[in-house]
């Protein structure tokens, strides 16, 4: 009887096909485990967003992180609040962190797919999409004298930059990036602004006679250009290009008020508690600084963030005096108490109820009970405070068609602050304690 027996061809050619259905099998394994977890992380995105748009609707922002931060990891509190339980949700196969980032007025929510692509939401668009990973360079969040052109993207491709540099805009792949020009910052809050009260262009000495031929500019050196009225800082602003303008009382007062709500800008570190500061308002008449100024900072930024006597700056001195607030996006603004009054481009309405401003007839606080059923809402602080927390002080509306000042001068002491307002004056009014800034 003969006995038949494999082959070592035989053998070889049915350990080739177990291995061939094998790699067949792991294949379509990892294949299917990538599908879920890209839908996982999709989910996942998903669900962020929505907690995010919640978020808006109640609050009129998202919470700030101009720097891409890592969700559950390294993003601010207000990120995590925001998101709820949606903090926790993390990659299903690597354990890292979705990303996030937002201006303020927009945000991204990402996730990296199993196929090395970044699944995004943008709600500039309100679409989801996958595209390379992207990452900005240090040019953004940045301020630039000319159009950037280098380190724009650490990671993906850049757009072309586009803007006037209010902002200047690109993306790295689907990330959007930005920075502005020299002088203005970002608010998060919807608009950018002056970072320092209007100069002229080409001269440092801001106390001229006025002519259209000057150009208004936000840079650190040389004194704020007065002599101006509102009128005519109203078209200086406008004739810096398309979006731009005067500030409103609506943009300074969302200023104020995001400035009183962070921590930093307040003297013991904890918010309502302690003093703002009031900036270079230095007096003996309306506060008892022990010293009074009589003409506008003689310099701006580094080494003068303080009032340290009559026309005298310095690095360091009374936080009552400092010159300098932060915004919740850690963006940097001077002089907006202190230093010279500011025009809005607001007039007022004399009389009571919503529309019309209360004439006060002197300075008042923001507390007094006229003030609660129009201007305390629309342009003063909430939580409600007073010059005993340097906020500034109220001066109403003396004569219908006044025009708007904000911030207080150089020798307010007590009724300047980052709320005072003064409607007390003409439109028409010109002087060396007026000013301006713009915004877009």
């Amino acid at each position: 009887m003969n006995k038949k027996s494999f082959t070592l061809i035989e053998l070889l050619v049915v350990i080739a096909i177990i291995g061939i259905l094998a790699g067949v099998i792991i294949v379509s394994m990892t294949s299917a485990i990538n599908s879920a977890n890209d839908a996982k992380r999709k989910a996942d995105i998903n669900q962020l967003v929505k907690a995010l748009l919640i978020y808006n609707t109640s609050h009129s922002e998202y919470p700030v992180s101009t720097t891409a931060c890592n969700i559950g990891s390294n993003c601010s509190s207000e990120v995590n609040t925001a998101l709820g339980s949606g903090v926790n949700a993390k990659d299903p196969q690597s354990g890292n962190y979705y990303s996030y980032w937002s201006d303020g007025t927009n945000f991204t929510v990402s996730a990296n797919m199993s196929n090395a692509t970044t699944y995004t939401y943008s709600s500039s668009t309100g679409l989801y999409g996958s595209a390379a990973t992207g990452v900005c360079g240090s040019a953004a969040n940045t301020e630039h004298s000319s159009i950037p052109s280098t380190n724009l993207c650490t990671i993906g491709t850049a757009s072309s930059v586009t803007g006037d540099g209010v902002p200047y805009t690109w993306t790295c792949d689907t990330t959007p990036c930005e920075a502005t020009k020299t002088g203005w910052i970002n608010t998060g809050l919807g608009f950018y602004v002056m970072k320092y009260e209007a100069k002229i262009q080409g001269n440092d000495n801001g106390n001229q006679t006025y002519s259209s031929s000057y150009v208004a500019e936000s840079r650190s050196s040389g004194t704020p250009w007065v002599n101006i009225n509102q009128t005519q800082a109203i078209a200086e602003c406008s004739a810096l290009g398309s979006g731009y303008h005067l500030i409103t009382n609506a943009e300074w007062t969302a200023i104020a008020r995001n400035i009183t709500a962070q921590a930093s800008n307040w003297s013991t570190g904890t918010v309502g508690s302690g003093v703002l500061s009031r900036g270079y308002s230095a007096s003996t008449t309306n506060a008892s600084d022990g010293f009074t100024n009589n003409a506008a900072a003689p310099n701006t930024g580094t080494g003068y963030e303080y009032n340290t006597a009559a026309n005298t700056l310095g690095s360091s001195g009374n936080f009552t005096l400092k010159r300098t607030h932060n915004l919740q996006n850690n963006q940097i603004i001077w002089d907006l108490a202190g230093n010279v009054w500011e025009w809005n481009s607001d007039t007022c309405t004399q009389g009571t109820g919503t529309g019309n401003w209360y004439n006060s007839g002197a300075w008042i606080e923001w507390n007094d009970s006229n003030l609660t059923d129009y201007e305390l809402g629309i342009a003063g602080p909430s939580p409600v405070y007073t010059s005993s927390q340097n906020v500034g002080r109220y001066c109403g509306c003396t004569t219908t068609g006044n025009g708007l000042f904000r911030g207080g001068n150089w020798y307010y002491g007590l009724s300047s602050g980052v709320l005072a307002l003064n409607f007390d004056f003409p439109s028409s009014s010109f002087g060396v304690t007026i000013g301006f800034r713009c915004t877009k």
